[in-house]
């Protein structure tokens, strides 16, 4: 796009109706991939939605890295239900300090990323801090440098490229463990927020519109990917975790679960010595159930172990005799994501449908 043409897409209207064309096309992808029932289907039109309301947030009201916010990230490629998730607009050209306190989170990393999911260079991992190197005071409060040059202290690094801040913190019991607290700040000679200017606008809005597309497309070929192999929770494949370079402390798995109503999916965990685990439910859409109302994830807070130290997880419609259930709230199929975290030992699960007789606690 030249300087020139900018102006023209806008006051013709065709930079709107350019976004329109992307929502239209982010619904047929979804309905095209969506499972026949109308539950899958409302829920997928839902997740279209709500990506596109990010979209149109990360890319036109919080895109300034100038003037960096710390905002929420949506439910999205298996968003884990023990984290907050914390976003922010960066550049490799300024210079940031993060402020904080420690507060009382299980797992803190600090990760600075260029590119974005949904594009074919994909999110990658510019810099990365551990919660765990994060130096503090007697009260917990700490500084972060964020730039490209070398800090002393606590210091996350950025590329040239660097386009965005993201916090990972896990609360493994929510009701009761007080959240780490950020604000951020971009150092050096500070003035107004620019003010939108017509060519501005225009790019933002056709990358909202390409991240819609780019950001569905992406993570339904996640979904088709474990669906290969249903009821099974195995290493994420290379291919797919290049494209969206998580916490790099962790080791992901997916899978997916497709069970009947007599039915149940046993898988069975060795968990090694490590900083957190976690092991999680979705919906065909890769969005994390809905975690306040269900019990749909499992750490190594609240799981029950065997006499053994392995924990058995219990994915079913209902409530059975045994512990570590993971409630489908209403789903009949879905993705599964397990996090092993601060491991060189990650273990691979074991996984079988079984029927529900088996764990109900009932006679045949």
């Amino acid at each position: 796009m030249n300087a020139q043409s900018a102006p023209t897409e806008l006051m013709d209207g065709r930079v709107w109706e350019d976004f329109c064309e992307s929502l239209k096309r982010a619904g047929q992808l979804v309905l095209a991939n969506a499972p026949a029932d109308a539950f899958d289907r409302a829920e997928g039109l839902r997740y279209a939605g709500r990506i596109a309301s990010y979209a149109l947030r990360n890319f036109i009201e919080e895109s300034d890295p100038a003037a960096p916010q710390l905002a929420a990230l949506p439910k999205l490629g298996g968003d884990n239900p023990d984290y907050l998730y914390s976003r922010a607009a960066i550049s490799g050209e300024f210079e940031y300090r993060l402020r904080g306190t420690r507060g009382e989170a299980s797992f803190l990393g600090f990760g600075s990323y260029h590119g974005d999911v949904g594009t074919e260079e994909g999110l990658r991992v510019s810099g990365y801090l551990a919660g765990a190197e994060l130096e503090t005071d007697g009260e917990g409060n700490f500084e972060i440098g964020i730039s490209c040059r070398e800090q002393p202290g606590n210091w996350l690094p950025m590329l040239p490229e660097t386009s965005q801040l993201m916090i990972r913190q896990a609360l493994v019991d929510r009701r009761r463990q007080r959240p780490a607290q950020f604000e951020i700040e971009r150092l050096g000679e500070r003035g107004a927020p620019r003010p939108l200017d017509a060519e501005t606008y225009t790019r933002q809005l056709q990358q909202a519109g390409s991240y819609v597309e780019g950001a569905i497309a992406q993570f339904l070929a996640w979904s088709r990917n474990f669906a290969e192999s249903p009821n099974q929770v195995l290493p994420l494949d290379p291919t797919l975790a290049g494209n969206a370079q998580g916490d790099p402390n962790t080791h992901y798995y997916g899978g997916y679960y497709e069970i009947g109503a007599d039915e149940a999916l046993l898988i069975d965990l060795q968990p090694p010595a490590c900083e957190y685990w976690n092991l999680q439910l979705c919906n065909h859409w890769l969005e994390s159930l809905d975690y306040e109302h269900h019990v749909v994830h499992v750490n190594h807070h609240g799981a029950v172990p065997d006499a053994t130290g392995r924990v058995r997880v219990v994915v079913a419609h209902r409530e059975p005799a045994l512990p570590n259930w993971l409630d489908t709230a209403g789903h009949q199929r879905g993705g599964m994501f397990l996090r092993w975290v601060g491991t060189p030992d990650p273990y691979d699960p074991q996984c079988r449908v079984v029927p529900y007789r088996e764990v109900a606690g009932e006679s045949a």
